[in-house]
This record gives structure tokens, sequence and C-alpha cells, in this order.
């Protein structure tokens, strides 16, 4: 085996590649390797080494992410004297130096995207080095790569005319790609900056970091973005990309709706996005090589978690959630192609190079698809509540020319009339339309006057601030007026639990506060607050369908009238909260009196 590989390395030594014309050359039979793991070898040595490089071990010249150099070496030899151009297709690449050397003596040309522009042997966003050949003369050239990325080394030699066409295709795809990214993120903008809604400018940071990151991988970014600045091109990469995995997440969450829609899954989003900000100031200063691993890994795994949110998101007929998690799919599918190129378990070609860049385009515009659909349905149901305010509006003058052909024909009822509207008006300010108990305004009153009582007798008052749970599920999967329905069973066990001088008011939704006068900390407040409990444990019924809902309690009290009304309910209000957290349907004694 060792024999026949001397034979071939002789052999490509002995014959140089000929270079006949157009459409010539692929080098990978011919191009010879040299390991340089501790990058110290300078030129002189390795022509001493000659002998010691080797046929590639892979057909795509694909090293991945490696310490170190790579040496090329290759012989070559025109049919006629002219201009030939070796391309590195790989963008990507850090430092090449390239030491030609024919019958004239040894030349020394330098390019990629750590060299700066003025220095490189052509300004191009790939590696790309002329090679003034003479006719019959043999070009020894040998190529010193070194690259904090993928060393992905395919290459080709190119005739003057092919290598025109090439560069005009090769920078034809980017251009497009940029404009449509460029596109959509101006579009989304301006949507964001007519309808504020937060989705839209997630869309657009997500893109623009992405676009980032696409324009250090294509080599655009080094010579438009920031010519100036090598050192950026190759720390743009992860930062454009992490920067767009927190931006996915972010995005995601307000997309699906993942409060409403999948509460678990928007439980796990939540410290993703605190992950994905920790590794955007993590890549931000570790060595570039360690933040592209980092970068290709959050890369497969964000990409999957979103993906699989989004098939959830599907399954609880979350708006849009299909059309975003097949967006999401295209994304998955060229991120994991290209971080596993990138960590050299898959082999270099135009599509594994470009995987995610083509998979992105899809999202993106799927996507976009998706928030134009939600920007419709926003304008739709814009439209119907102007027209439902309109209808409101033709009917209550409807109402004002009947009340005022009632009061012409009825002059000598107008003071009874009067008389029984405001008391009515009363009624409806002070008291909920749906359960018959106080309301909001009417708690005020209460609570104030509670608290004077309290105030000149010296005595304890107990507020109670309690929160159905679970009843939101009611709502969404059976309808308001099922909603409605255990909203008013739910006050009348209320009112069958607490004492007759008790004040029981709904604030709002499914929120309602009692107000005990005398009742203080011990064995009556407990007995009280475990028979709500009790009562609210016990099910609903829809027909023959049984309901459970609970209720989470918080508990505030005042000694002697001291609290103000404003701090004893928010203090009853963040109890109740904490009783939320503790599990739900528990009770939960303010902070400031446990």
């Amino acid at each position: 085996m060792s024999l026949c590989l001397l034979l071939l390395t002789f052999g490509a030594l002995a014959d140089p590649l000929l270079l006949k014309g157009p459409n010539c050359c692929g080098t990978q039979q011919d191009v010879q390797v040299l390991l340089d793991p501790q990058g110290q070898l300078t030129f002189e040595q390795v022509r001493a080494l000659q002998a010691d490089f080797q046929m590639p071990l892979r057909e795509d010249l694909s090293y991945g992410y490696r310490q170190g150099a790579i040496w090329l070496l290759l012989k070559v030899t025109p049919a006629q004297s002219g201009r030939w151009w070796w391309l590195f297709t790989y963008p990507s690449l850090d430092q090449l130096t390239l030491y030609l050397e024919d019958s004239h003596g040894v030349r020394q040309l330098q390019s990629g995207d750590m060299v700066a522009l003025q220095q490189r042997a052509l300004v191009h966003r790939q590696a790309v080095f002329p090679l003034d050949l003479t006719q019959d003369d043999i070009t020894t050239l040998w190529l010193r790569v070194e690259s904090q990325g993928s060393m992905t080394l395919q290459n080709q030699l190119l005739s003057d005319d092919d290598f025109v066409l090439t560069t005009a295709q090769n920078y034809l795809a980017p251009a497009l790609y940029f404009g449509a990214l460029l596109a959509l993120a101006g579009y989304n903008l301006l949507l964001f900056m007519v309808l504020r809604e937060k989705v839209f400018l997630w869309y657009v940071l997500f893109v623009l970091c992405f676009g980032a990151g696409s324009a250090s991988l294509n080599g655009l970014g080094a010579i438009y973005l920031w010519p100036d600045l090598p050192e950026l091109s190759n720390r743009m990469l992860p930062l454009g990309f992490t920067g767009a995995s927190l931006m996915a997440v972010l995005f995601t969450r307000a997309f699906l709706d993942t409060p409403q829609f999948s509460p678990l899954w928007d439980k796990f989003l939540r410290p993703m996005a605190w992950l994905m900000a920790a590794s955007l100031l993590a890549v931000l200063v570790m060595p570039v090589q360690q933040a592209l691993i980092v970068m290709s890994l959050i890369g497969i795994l964000i990409v999957l978690v979103l993906t699989l949110c989004a098939i959830q998101s599907v399954l609880n007929r979350a708006p849009g959630a299909r059309l975003f998690a097949l967006a999401w799919s295209m994304l998955l599918l060229g991120t994991i192609v290209m971080s596993l190129r990138n960590l050299g378990l898959l082999p270099s070609n135009f599509f594994t190079i470009h995987a995610m860049q083509l998979g992105s385009a899809l999202e993106m515009l799927l996507v976009s698809f998706g928030l134009a659909a939600r920007f419709n349905q926003l304008k739709l149901q814009h439209s119907r509540a102007q027209q439902q305010m309109l209808d409101a509006q033709q009917q209550l003058v409807q109402q004002l020319r009947e009340h005022e052909n009632q009061l012409a024909q009825k002059v000598t009822e107008r003071t009874a009339e009067l008389e029984t509207m405001n008391v009515r008006l009363q009624l409806l300010a002070t008291t909920d339309p749906l359960t018959g108990l106080a309301n909001r305004n009417a708690m005020y009153q209460q609570l104030h006057q509670a608290i004077a009582r309290a105030r000149r007798q010296r005595s304890s008052l107990a507020l109670l601030y309690l929160d159905l749970d679970g009843f939101k599920t009611v709502n969404d999967q059976l309808g308001h007026l099922v909603g409605d329905k255990v909203l008013y069973e739910a006050s009348e066990r209320l009112r069958e639990t607490v004492r007759e001088s008790d004040v029981i008011c709904r604030i709002g939704g499914d929120e309602f506060l009692l107000i005990c006068e005398g009742l203080s900390r011990g064995a009556v407040l407990v007995q009280l607050t475990q028979r709500l409990l009790k009562q609210m444990q016990l099910p609903f019924y829809h027909g023959a369908e049984q309901i459970s809902i609970g209720v989470s309690i918080g508990v505030a009290i005042s000694s002697g009238g001291e609290t103000p009304a404003e701090a004893l309910i928010d203090a009853a209000d963040r109890a109740m909260y904490d009783a939320k957290a503790a599990g739900k349907n528990c009770v939960q004694l303010a902070r400031e009196y446990a």
C-alpha cells in the first residue's frame, strides 16, 4: 500500500498538469497535500519536504476545523502562454499565501478574508491568484492555507475567459440573495413602524443578523461592509448567526403567540433566549475557531427546537403555525447540512456549502408570507372593529331618537322616567351585569368606607384577591357562553360561602375581591379560605360535561385601617400571584404580613 502511494506521489511530481484551454481544469487529481499542525514551517522548509507531500485523503479537499496550516503542491504547464486563474471556491478562508516558482524565480502572492484588500492578489469575494504562465515552462505552485473556519480547499484552474464568466455567475447568486434579504427587512420594518407590533421588529433584526453572518461567509462583507477591518470578517460570522438565533427565539414567541397557544414551550423558550444572549457574548470574546464550532452547534440546536415548537403549535392550532413549521423545516435542513459539512462530516459541494443560505432564503420567504397573512388578518380585525363601533353608534342614535319621541309624547311622565333611569344608571355603574356582584367602581367605594370604619373602630380588615385557575382554558375550548355560565355559578358559590357582612366584588374577567371587615389572621380566616378552595374545587357542569377549575387566593390584612386602599389591593394581588407560582389552587398571605 505504501509503495503504491509512493508511486502515485512520484507520478504526480513527474507529470505536471497540462493546461489546454477553456473548461480546464479540475485539480483534485493532481494537487498534493502536506499537513503542518503547528503552522510553523517556512517555504524553504516545505520545499525541502517535497517528497512528504501526499495525495489528498478526501476528493473534496474538505478538512473541517483544524489547527495549524495546510500546504498544497501543484505543478502546471500551459499549452500556450497566457494568464490563468487559481480560484478557491469557499470564500471563508482566512489567509492564503502562494509561492509561484518557475524559471524566473519565486514570486509571493496573498489572498483570504483576513488579508487587507490592498494586499490581496485580486480584490474578489473568493481567494483567487492570477498565474502568468509561459508555454512549456513548468510552474510549481506552493500554497499555504491557514483558517480559523472550516478548511474547505476546493479549487479550479480557469482560463481568462472562463474566470470572467465564473466571477459573474458567482456574484449573481449572492447579489440576488442579499437583495431579497434587504427587501424583506425593509418591507417588514415599514410594517413595524405602521403597526408597532414587535413580531415585525424581531423578524427585521433576524434578517439583518442572518445577512451579516452570510455576508461574512460569502466574502462580500470583507469587500463592501468592513473593507478596512479584516479581523471583523472572521468574528462577524459567528456573531451574525448567533445573533440571528437569539432573534429567531424572540420572533418565534411573538409569531406563534406561545404564551397563549403553547405555554409549556413558552416556558422553555424564555431560558433559551437568555442562553442565546449569553452565547452571543461568548462568541464575541472566545477564540474564533471555538466561536465557529459553538455557532454550528447552536445553529442545529436552535433551528431544531424552533421547528419542534412550530409543529406543536400546529397541533394546538395556532394561527400561521403550518407555514411557520414548513419554513423552519427548510432552514433546519440547510443548517444541519452546512454544520455537518463545516465539521467535516459531509463532503463539500455547491449544495452543502450553500445549504443554509438556500434554506434560509426559502425560510424567510415563507415566513414573510406568514407575516403578510398576519398583516391582512390585523387589517380585517381593525375593519371589523370599526364596523362594530359604527353599528353601535347607529344603534345608540336610534335609541336616543326613540327616547326623544317617547319624551315628547309623555311630558307628564318625564320626571318619573328620569328618576327610573338614574336608578338604573346607578345600578349599572356599581353592579357587574353578568353576576350581579359589585363591580370595580363599587369595590373602591366599599373598600374606602370599610377602611374608614376600621380606622374609627381600630379593628382589622382582610382583603381576599381570588383568581380562577384554568378558566382561560374553559373560554378557549368551550366558548365564552360556557365561561359566562361558570362565572355566574362561581359567584353564586361565593355568596353561599362568605359571611353576610362580607362584600363580594367582581373586578374583571375571572378575578374577584372579598372585603371582610373585622377579620384578621386566625382560625376564622383559615376556615373561610378553606371553604372557598373547597367550593371552587367542586365540579361545574355544562350539560353532561364536567368542568374542573380551581382558585388562587391572595390575602392582605390591614390593622386599624392604617393601610391605604391601593396598597392593600396591590399586596393582595401580589399574594395571589405568589399562590399561582406556588402551584395554584392555594392561599398565600401577602409578604408584608407573612
